[in-house]
């Protein structure tokens, strides 16, 4: 299964963003959920509305049943290092891909330094900065020399065992009720963030996803960002194995 995630994953990276995101979905069912289901059709689990999963058969157009992975409808989920992924298979006329939903656009104050997308009634700011490595407690193999760990993190989110050029400074949502600052460890260990591969999408009421692929060339990720309420709902890290 991992070998053929692998390729997948390789072939998501030579994409354009916009097909990059029909990998992306969330359901759509009037009954706000829809069953997970093993090879089988035993029930597995469940995915609620507006929880982003991987769709591995998203070109398959053929396979009445997709091949789905997602992880915790909350908090932060990563493929790796621990894989604490779920997977299953959904009816492909359940799924709607973000790319499909109603998007933000860029705006033309975005720089190198942020990033700004809006509509009516929201804006999204993302913001950039260097790394710098004085303001942060780094472990070197003292062998090898690569980095083992930043902060007291082993999982380096899109680097190759370097020390990382830029990082996240901050994301924020200004909305019709006041300004939503996502929390620090929503934005931290993710590394070298691309300014191209930006896509921001609203879902069902209240909620907006921005999903990004980021990569400093040798350990390429997604990272999905889910917003519901106002409130940042959760972070899917997709890695490139």
């Amino acid at each position: 299964m991992k070998k053929i995630i692998f390729y997948i994953s390789a072939i998501l990276f030579c994409l354009p963003i916009q097909a990059q995101q029909r990998f992306f979905g969330v359901i759509q069912d009037a009954d706000g959920y829809v069953n997970v289901r093993d090879t089988s059709g035993t029930v597995i689990g469940k995915l609620l509305d507006n929880h982003v999963f991987a769709d591995w058969d998203a070109q398959k157009s053929h396979k009445e049943w997709h091949s789905v992975e997602y992880g915790a409808e909350t908090g932060i989920t990563k493929t790796c290092p621990n894989g604490n992924t779920h997977t299953g298979e959904i009816h492909k006329s359940r799924i709607r891909y973000l790319a499909d939903l109603p998007q933000l656009k860029k705006q033309p104050q975005s720089t190198d330094k942020c990033l700004v997308y809006a509509n009516d009634t929201l804006t999204v700011k993302i913001d950039f900065q260097k790394f710098n490595p004085q303001k942060h407690a780094i472990v070197y193999d003292l062998e090898a020399g690569f980095v083992r760990s930043i902060d007291g993190c082993s999982d380096l989110t899109g680097i190759d065992d370097n020390i990382p050029h830029e990082e996240y400074a901050s994301v924020t949502v200004k909305h019709p009720a006041g300004i939503l600052e996502f929390p620090t460890a929503y934005i931290t260990h993710l590394y070298e963030p691309s300014r191209n591969n930006v896509v921001v999408a609203l879902g069902k009421g209240n909620s907006l996803f921005i999903s990004t692929q980021n990569s400093d060339g040798a350990s390429g990720y997604y990272a999905v960002w889910t917003v519901e309420n106002y409130l940042v709902k959760s972070l899917f890290v997709l890695h490139d194995f």
